[in-house]
């Protein structure tokens, strides 16, 4: 099961989590008026338009995301600007870009949806400017560290019947070492990375599953059918109410918080 209309629209309801760890990335990676900026896997584009709003009348901002959905939320929510446009894309295939057209690439809350990362780095790498002029900014799970997320939903999915239905592109968070290999790889000469904590909170089991499900585009529950996504959240509901006390549900997160700078 791929995005929906709806998950699109929950996800522009609910996706203050995710804003908050673009903005701590945007901090650091440091956009100034004038710069020239991608951002991949930009959801319905609330993000995109801050950074507009950064580089001013005399830089651009582009947004690419593999969802229909969620681009065509973009184009209808956002104020029309001649400085800022969304496509629909994947982070694998830039080649509508030209090579060195980027002062900077942007990728928050995205990288472990990315199937073949590291030809997503690779092309990051190519659109950049070089010489020491690109940079690259990204946050996103660590794979150093287990959710309680990852925790339930392995638990659930291992059971009987889902276990007999794999996901088909799970996501997959890189771990600090990993990452690291991956940049050097794909051409990038220094990088810095830090770890951003966070905690996710919700009022209760129901809360945090419409949540994951957003965030996920409906991925929450892998590969089983749709007829067993009921039984299943069910089952995770449980799990999650495990974690419940009287001020709601907390899962604490680690992020990776990486800026690299092209050779």
């Amino acid at each position: 099961m791929g995005d929906t209309k709806e998950l699109a629209v929950g996800y522009t309801r609910a996706n203050a989590t995710q804003s908050n760890a673009g903005l701590f990335l945007l901090q650091r990676l440091d956009i100034t008026p004038g710069m020239h900026v991608l951002d991949v896997g930009c959801g319905p584009g609330n993000l995109t338009a801050h950074i507009a709003s950064l580089v001013g009348p005399s830089g651009t901002v582009t947004g690419i995301d593999p969802s229909a959905e969620r681009i065509a939320l973009a184009n209808q929510l956002l104020p029309s600007n001649p400085k800022l446009s969304f496509h629909v894309g994947i982070a694998e295939d830039l080649s509508r870009f030209p090579s060195a057209s980027f002062d900077a690439v942007f990728v928050n809350s995205t990288l472990h949806w990315v199937r073949d990362q590291p030809a997503a780095l690779r092309e990051f790498a190519r659109v950049l400017k070089t010489g020491g002029g690109g940079r690259l900014g990204i946050s996103g799970g660590s794979g150093d560290y287990r959710t309680a997320q990852e925790r339930i939903k392995a638990d659930v999915l291992g059971r009987e019947p889902y276990r007999a239905y794999e996901e088909e592109a799970p996501p997959k968070f890189l771990g600090r070492a990993e990452l690291e290999g991956m940049l050097k790889d794909a051409g990038f000469g220094a990088w810095e990375i830090v770890v951003n904590r966070i905690v996710k909170e919700t009022r209760d089991a129901d809360e945090m599953i419409d949540w994951l499900d957003t965030s996920s585009s409906g991925k929450t529950y892998g590969g089983i059918p749709l007829e067993l996504r009921p039984k299943a959240r069910e089952e995770m509901k449980r799990e999650w109410e495990k974690m419940a006390t009287e001020d709601g549900i907390r899962m604490e997160m680690e992020l990776l918080v990486t800026v690299a700078v092209r050779k």
